[in-house]
């Protein structure tokens, strides 16, 4: 089953009804439908960890009911137009040194910089970002904007993501890699993980 942005389905074995919030070649992210109330349970969030599902496992599971398109308010709050996840490489390691300038990390990282300028941009005047600590539990969050005012390349979210990281251990052994966590303030959110996020999800 083909699985797009805005439908509604429900579960094969059960009664769960869900509506796609934002879809990748991975997982699905998805609000869920209160019989109580009769609405969809994020429709009054500012925040929110989004639920997901892999995507294989939604495709078998559930059954499409009916496309409804996400309005205005729900695209300006989910912003599913951006990349699940993005600045991955499996050659680099999160570290607690700082570098003062994007000149300077891309110097650092040398070569790497090429594979991370074929990755997804964030098209957001400002994303918060969600560090590690050292047994895997999230820090707190930190608000970022990239310097053009309109979006992040992937080398200067790593970049900003890398100094805010830098301020904390972590258990990750390899890679890094910056993934959508949910909402926060209706800002998009983003958790810092290795080559794969904490789903086991992993692409390059």
């Amino acid at each position: 089953m083909r699985i797009n942005l805005g439908d509604v389905l429900k579960e094969n074995d059960g009664e769960s009804i869900i509506k796609v919030i934002g879809v990748d070649d991975h997982e699905v992210f998805y609000d869920t439908w209160w019989e109580h109330n009769e609405s969809w349970g994020l429709n009054k969030s500012r925040s929110a960890i989004f639920y997901r599902l892999e995507k294989e496992f939604c495709s078998n599971h559930y059954s499409f009911i009916r496309n409804e398109p996400l309005d205005e308010k729900e695209l300006n709050k989910f912003s599913p137009q951006l990349p699940h996840r993005t600045a991955n490489l499996i050659e680099w390691s999160w570290n607690q040194t700082e570098y003062k300038t994007l000149e300077e990390f891309e110097e650092q990282i040398g070569e790497l910089t090429r594979k991370l300028n074929l990755q997804e941009h964030i098209k957001a005047d400002k994303v918060m970002i969600i560090p590690l600590g050292a047994n895997g539990g999230h820090k707190p969050k930190v608000a970022i904007a990239p310097e053009n005012g309109e979006s992040f390349t992937p080398i200067e979210l790593l970049w900003k993501s890398h100094n805010i990281q830098a301020k904390y251990k972590t258990n990750i052994e390899s890679g890094v890699g910056i993934y959508r966590l949910g909402i926060s303030n209706k800002v998009p959110s983003y958790y810092l993980g290795g080559k794969g996020d904490s789903a086991g999800n992993f692409e390059l």
